[in-house]
């Protein structure tokens, strides 16, 4: 028990004597923290994958490397366990080579990105023979070529012809606001022609051009129109001079 020492009234754990306010000597002795201490200060901090603030920084690329060598060693297990399952269960690799090509389009993607910034040519080459060899190795696991080779590659380098086009303009542009969105839309129209026309001569062998006209005709004067704003009213400060007014 602790007692006040002015009026002697049995104070217990109180802080202050309720009678006289006097401090409880007993509390008044325990050591208290600073104001720069904490309860966290004193613990060991956990660090779980590096989130503790005194581990080592790493620079943007060595980040990079560092995912990219993460994603190759989850794709190596993936595909192990793929291909080890399909043999154990069919005696044979056959449905577990569409996830493992699945997993090798990706990892060639991700290796251009991450791994491949300081060789910019390079990276476009990987980046761009990845789908269409990905598609070939599709027509080859189906038994059936033609279609890959005859509609599907054919259309892959297509669209990537015309979004390489349109990141080209955009890049290239000095000024970027609404000419970026005319760029795409155009890109877009380009984009459905192609799709129609490998299509036709994949399944008719000629060229019956329909939905994509139209698409194209809805979608190039809203890019022209966008390109007006941008490189003529948006450019302009003085809208009286500029319509003469």
């Amino acid at each position: 028990m602790a007692y006040c020492p002015d009026c002697g009234v049995d104070i217990g754990a109180a802080a202050v004597c309720p009678l006289c306010g006097a401090k409880n000597p007993r509390v008044a002795e325990k050591p208290t923290q600073g104001c720069g201490e904490s309860e966290k200060d004193q613990t060991t901090p956990i660090v779980f994958l590096g989130s503790d603030p005194s581990t080592e920084r790493f620079t943007p690329e060595e980040s990079r490397k560092i995912l990219w060598e993460v994603l190759s060693v989850a794709f190596v297990i993936a595909v192990g366990s793929l291909l080890g399952i399909n043999f154990l269960i069919a005696g044979s690799l056959s449905w577990s080579l569409y996830p493992v090509a699945s997993f090798v389009f990706v990892w060639v993607v991700a290796t251009s990105i991450l791994v491949m910034r300081r060789a910019p040519k390079v990276r476009i080459l990987l980046t761009g023979i990845a789908a269409p060899l990905y598609l070939l190795a599709l027509g080859v696991f189906t038994g059936d070529v033609s279609w890959a080779w005859r509609l599907a590659v054919p259309l892959s380098v297509f669209v990537e012809l015309v979004g390489l086009g349109v990141v080209a303009l955009i890049h290239g542009s000095k000024r970027k606001g609404l000419n970026v969105f005319s760029f795409i839309l155009v890109g877009a129209a380009l984009t459905c022609l192609g799709v129609e026309i490998c299509v036709d001569l994949f399944v008719a062998r000629r060229v019956m051009l329909t939905w994509s006209v139209i698409t194209a005709l809805a979608l190039v004067p809203i890019a022209t129109f966008l390109m007006y704003l941008h490189y003529r009213v948006a450019k302009s400060t003085n809208l009286h001079r500029l319509f003469k007014l």
